[in-house]
């Protein structure tokens, strides 16, 4: 068990960059405890957390990215969040986001802006005043306010704009050890509040139409992690926190067994409905007398569960599992085949 003696100190260097393919779980925020608890060498225990799905953040230099020659440099790297965003005539491709470590005029992890592509044509759209996410060197104690102003350069091209102005308050409140399913690290523990007001502006309504956005997000950062060991995000309406998503850097160790690899995980489509509330059916090949065993997202065995087999397919009754997301077992003669599914 790694025990924290003192606060660990964060740099650039702690923070995605290109080529980094960074797992993480989703979890429900409501198994986390009072994750608001905070101190000096504290110990945050998610073991328990129940969890839900499992994504990928893949960063690339903005190089290797549709728009190269609109976010240039060697310290410039972007993220995919969408292939395809809105509808119909308002359809935009390639969405990424852009971050940036610089140094100057402060050490910091910024965001830098936003690329997409409409009717074949890139789009940058660019902070005039960076966000500053993180400020280094970022050790505790340590507050941060900073401003931030963005606007798309979309007006003229599509019948819509938007903008976003506002500061973030930044403070590390506590340091010491964080244990998740994945595992265990020393870390910061901080909170991020963005305070921004959001316009939205079309030729219909040429007057810009704003509303309040605030967020704030739990943070717990290790040296390794590159993204954050654990995030709770959600909205802050007066001066009341509403927790939206929470999620752990990996995935649940413990529910791999012994001979698993990723290269063994069947494809999606071996097996549906998936998320499933009832009945789970496999499309692969499987016999009456194969065996299946399940595993939580804890790492314990769930044990026997019913199954069918009818039109050659097997049907595993699921029903009476809690949601949350579940690894299978096959083992059919001498070879062991995997596959995860969600239970709603």
């Amino acid at each position: 068990m790694i025990i924290a003696q003192s606060p660990i100190t964060l740099g650039n260097s702690n923070m995605p960059g290109s080529g980094d393919t960074l797992r993480f779980t989703n979890f429900q925020v409501n198994t986390a405890g009072n994750y608001t608890q905070t101190g000096i060498n504290f110990i945050w225990d998610f073991t328990m957390v129940t969890s839900t799905s499992e994504g990928l953040r893949h960063f690339k230099s903005a190089l290797q990215t549709p728009y190269a020659l609109l976010f240039f440099g060697f310290n410039e790297y972007g993220e995919k969040i969408a292939d395809t965003v809105g509808a119909g005539p308002l359809t935009l491709t390639d969405y990424y986001n852009f971050y940036k470590k610089q140094s100057s005029p402060v050490n910091a992890f910024v965001a830098d802006g936003v690329g997409m592509t409409y009717s074949n044509a890139p789009i940058p759209s660019y902070y005039s005043d960076k966000d500053e996410l993180y400020i280094f060197p970022m050790t505790y104690p340590k507050y941060d306010s900073t401003t931030f102003k963005f606007t798309t350069t979309t007006a003229g091209i599509i019948p819509v704009s938007y903008s976003k102005v506002g500061y973030r308050v930044t403070v590390v409140d506590g340091w010491g050890t964080v244990k998740t399913p994945y595992g265990i690290e020393n870390c910061l523990r901080l909170i991020t509040t963005q305070y921004a007001t959001d316009s939205i502006k079309n030729t219909i309504v040429p007057i810009p139409l704003g509303f309040p956005n605030y967020q704030r997000s739990y943070q717990w950062m290790t040296l390794n992690s590159k993204i954050p060991y654990v995030e709770i995000t959600g909205n802050l309406v007066a001066g009341n926190f509403t927790p939206t998503q929470a999620k752990y850097r990996g995935y649940a160790k413990e529910v791999i067994p012994v001979g698993f690899n990723e290269q063994s995980l069947m494809q999606p489509g071996s097996f549906y409905p998936n998320p499933v509330k009832e009945h789970l059916h496999l499309v692969a090949g499987t016999k009456a007398e194969t065996s299946y065993e399940i595993y939580a997202a804890n790492g314990k065995p769930v044990g026997t569960i019913k199954t069918g087999f009818a039109g050659g397919q097997a049907v595993l009754d699921v029903s009476g599992l809690e949601a949350g997301v579940y690894l299978v077992k096959i083992k059919e003669d001498q070879n062991n085949r995997y596959f995860k599914f969600i239970k709603e």
